[in-house]
């Protein structure tokens, strides 16, 4: 439509000036203009509304309005605009509702797995995590995670038995790497495989040294029968009969913890409990090392076995005994408190390297004791579904064993 009045202005000007130039009486020339006049008005209001519906048009762009919508003008060209534009932000509003509903759904996924997930940002510094990274993933561990390689897996576990897959991948964004951390808790998983490879190994283990000690020893005892009156070949097979039967007490150790009893819980008041144990845990005491035992003011009821729980008392003291070994202040703390126990020593402590193998099978820092006595303690706490840890303080130098019963 404003073509038609630019061409009607252009005509309007042109009979100005020729009538002018042939001197025509003025009143036409005075026609003429008002014509030239209202003409010019009309192209003006004819281009000033679309003008206008692309003005408010940027303006919505500009918010991200994408809801609100341009009315017709009445005008055809105008009106071809503000049908494409409504079009154009109809379609950019339903993309943008599409986008937010995957980002919904995503992260209302991410947030509801069982893996942990943190997403750093360029600095690779950690700004989301989900629900399960939280519950799972403590500071050292977070630590130790941001320390691996780009596209690193591995394995690690921590001071409280608990075992992890960790991997930390990238993806580009903006064209920079966006790092972001995958974190699994496997300890079920891993430990299920360790047991029963463990009950394999000692049902092999025993069947074969049982039926062998046993032929062993009934040889031995014929052939002290036989050298009765020899003093030094009889003390010889005294000493290789010993030498079996400590091996078949070494095999019977491993063989109790594969057929320890499922635990029976029943309310416990655990002041109580270690009020009973106090006589038995000092008898256990050498000369060099004091035992200090604190009761919570309140009653801690838990509901565990009465049976199984001192066991594991037992087993930890023992090993806070042989770690202190001959020091001459050696100090045992038993302290109650809401959630369970706190069992801490001044003993030689725990290497890092060290806290990370702890509670596995056939794993000891005394050769002796081959691990048994915190395999022991590991299985009646799990059993118990209570949380554990062992680790030594790098400021106090103190090795606390904590249970944390539900």
């Amino acid at each position: 439509m404003y073509k038609l009045y630019l061409w009607l202005i252009a005509v309007v000007i042109a009979s100005i000036m020729a009538l002018t130039a042939t001197g025509q009486p003025l009143i036409y020339t005075i026609a003429a203009s008002v014509t030239g006049i209202l003409l010019t008005v009309m192209a003006y209001m004819a281009v000033h509304k679309p003008l206008k519906s692309i003005k408010n048009g940027l303006y919505l762009l500009q918010e991200q309005d994408f809801s609100s919508r341009l009315r017709l003008t009445g005008q055809r060209d105008a009106d071809k605009v503000v049908t494409l534009f409504n079009s154009l932000m109809s379609a950019m509003k339903n993309e943008r509702l599409k986008q937010q509903e995957q980002s919904r759904l995503l992260s209302m996924l991410i947030e509801a797995s069982p893996m942990g997930i943190a997403i750093c940002n360029f600095d690779d510094i950690i700004i989301n995590r989900n629900k399960a990274y939280t519950q799972i993933v403590s500071d050292n561990l977070e630590s130790q995670i941001l320390n691996l390689n780009d596209d690193e897996v591995r394995i690690i576990r921590t001071d409280n038995s608990q075992v992890f897959r960790c991997s930390k991948l990238w993806f580009m964004d903006t064209g920079f790497r966006r790092r972001f951390i995958l974190v699994e808790l496997m300890t079920e998983e891993i430990l299920r495989a360790e047991k029963q490879m463990f009950s394999r190994i000692v049902r092999t283990i025993g069947h074969e040294v049982n039926n062998t000690m046993g032929s062993v020893v009934s040889v031995l005892d014929t052939l002290k029968t036989i050298h009765s009156s020899e003093n030094y070949i009889e003390q010889t097979i005294d000493s290789s009969s010993a030498s079996c039967m400590n091996l078949a007490e070494f095999v019977k150790g491993y063989s109790s913890l594969v057929k320890l009893p499922e635990p029976v819980p029943e309310p416990v008041d655990l002041n109580y409990m270690i009020q009973q144990m106090q006589p038995t845990l000092c008898a256990m005491m050498p000369r060099n090392i004091t035992l200090s035992i604190h009761p919570n003011p309140e009653a801690v009821i838990k509901q565990i076995d009465d049976m199984l729980i001192p066991r594991v008392i037992s087993n930890i003291v023992k090993n806070s005994i042989e770690s202190i070994a001959d020091r001459p202040d050696g100090a045992i703390d038993i302290t109650v408190n809401s959630h369970g126990l706190e069992i801490t020593d001044n003993g030689a402590g725990i290497s890092a390297k060290a806290a990370e193998q702890l509670f596995t099978p056939f794993f000891s820092t005394k050769r002796p004791d081959r691990g048994l006595g915190l395999m022991l303690v590991a299985d009646i706490l799990r059993a118990h579904k209570a949380t554990f840890s062992l680790s030594t303080d790098p400021n106090t130098k103190l090795t606390t064993f904590t249970i944390n019963m539900h």
